[in-house]
């Protein structure tokens, strides 16, 4: 949401629902621009980081203008100095974290959260003063009175028992004939500090608040019509689909779609409450509706893909036993919590697939204790999600057939997941995405 018409847009949709609970994410750019901020304070450059708080500021002074200005409302002035204010409280708090980062001349977890908050910190209050110009009961709600955390900073579980506890505050404000609106993304640990909840955390926000107030439904409202069987962005002929089961979506969103947050749709799933994904611009269109199971028919449901991969190969020492070369290589990875998103094993070699990173180095140095082992970067990854077991050998030949002049590094196959990963150069990723997808749903 970064503009007065989105913003009009959105509550004209929240005027329409009977009993609605408002999860609101930041502006566009806020986010990136709050990460970018934090790190050159950190490097010592904290006259740039100021210089982007400044335009994060004036950016949502200029949202608000121009939202009253096109919502004439006898109460418009108080609704302003109120949304100043506001924003002088967040912004003189987020330049107070700068300095102290920039004197730290390092960026902790604990601190990124704290900046990274600030984004819906600030849209949320915002957001909810908009709806009082539209004669929209909107009542704003600090998160962190809601959503709890342990302390895993930048990707913090929630304390599901302790948020449906708090969750029941909501309901009070509801039976006063208001609307309740968080910021999504981020809570509070149980020492207090700010935690975050991952990239699209607002989602996650969304769907752990749904599931503790027993929603008839959760909906994700965004900037396309649905969940599509491959990203719109750089699959043109990608369309949407009409329904997919928990499991499914989820592993989208692990594998690479970018609609959900990975860990989403489990609080709904526990409490077996429908997820909607639908097109605030076009709030007719179907959208997606994830349920518990789906029968779709297909063959492939969808493709996703990941970039910035990188494969490491260990290979086990001659006085390690099979077993427990690969004990100890899962055992690593798990100690550093560190994902993988694909995985071929021998007795005595392993090769898996996970983004690249910092860990990199660290996971290395693990397993040279293991065996020895080879490292490739600048690797892309593609995720055929919902494969048909009977139909395996005949997606495999219609996948190589549309790429047969790529260098394909690793392929693997869950038949308990329907998973079918291909892992091939980076600068490929897109192109051969795109080739797989129309050779697959298109003909």
């Amino acid at each position: 949401m970064n503009d007065h018409q989105t913003w009009t847009r959105v509550l004209e949709i929240i005027n329409g629902k009977t009993n609605p609970v408002i999860i609101v994410s930041a502006t566009a750019r806020t986010t990136r621009q709050l990460r970018e901020a934090a790190a050159l304070a950190a490097s010592g450059q904290v006259n740039e980081a100021q210089e982007l708080c400044t335009s994060i500021k004036e950016r949502h002074q200029e949202l608000i203008m121009s939202f009253l200005e096109h919502h004439p409302h006898p109460k418009n002035q108080l609704i302003a100095d109120s949304c100043q204010a506001r924003i002088n409280q967040v912004m003189g708090s987020l330049d107070k974290l700068l300095m102290y980062i920039n004197r730290q001349e390092k960026l902790s977890p604990q601190l990124k959260d704290a900046v990274l908050s600030i984004g819906e910190q600030l849209s949320a209050y915002l957001f909810a003063q908009c709806g009082l110009a539209m004669d929209i009961l909107t009542h704003y709600i600090d998160a962190r009175k809601i959503i709890r955390t342990d302390s895993e900073f930048g990707r913090a579980n929630p304390n599901t028992g302790l948020i449906y506890q708090k969750a029941l505050a909501l309901e009070s404000v509801m039976d006063g004939g208001f609307i309740p609106v968080i910021g999504g993304f981020y809570g509070e640990s149980d020492t207090g500090m700010i935690t975050t909840l991952g990239f699209e955390g607002s989602d996650y926000s969304a769907s752990l608040i749904g599931a503790a107030l027993q929603a008839d439904s959760i909906e994700i409202w965004t900037d396309v019509s649905g969940v599509y069987t491959s990203d719109p962005r750089f699959i043109p002929k990608a369309k949407p689909i009409a329904e997919l089961s928990y499991f499914d979506a989820t592993e989208m969103a692990y594998f690479g779609a970018r609609v959900l947050h990975p860990s989403t749709l489990k609080p709904a799933q526990e409490r077996n409450i429908p997820v909607w994904v639908k097109n605030m611009f076009a709030p007719d269109d179907h959208g997606t509706k994830i349920i518990r199971s789906v029968e779709s028919g297909k063959d492939v449901l969808a493709l996703s893909f990941k970039e910035n991969m990188a494969i490491i190969t260990i290979t086990a020492y001659e006085t390690l036993m099979g077993f427990d070369f690969l004990t100890r290589v899962f055992h690593a990875l798990q100690e550093l919590r560190i994902p993988v998103d694909a995985v071929n094993t021998t007795e005595s070699s392993v090769t898996i697939a996970l983004s690249d990173g910092a860990h990199i180095e660290q996971l290395t140095r693990s397993f040279i204790a293991l065996g020895t082992v080879s490292t490739t970067t600048h690797k892309g990854l593609i995720t055929l999600i919902g494969c048909t077991f009977d139909q395996t050998q005949t997606i495999k030949e219609r996948v190589l057939g549309a790429l047969p002049d790529v260098t394909i590094d690793m392929i693997s196959y869950t038949k308990e997941k329907r998973i079918f990963n291909v892992v091939l150069e980076h600068d490929l990723l897109v192109d051969t995405s795109r080739n797989i997808h129309d050779a697959l749903f298109l003909s």
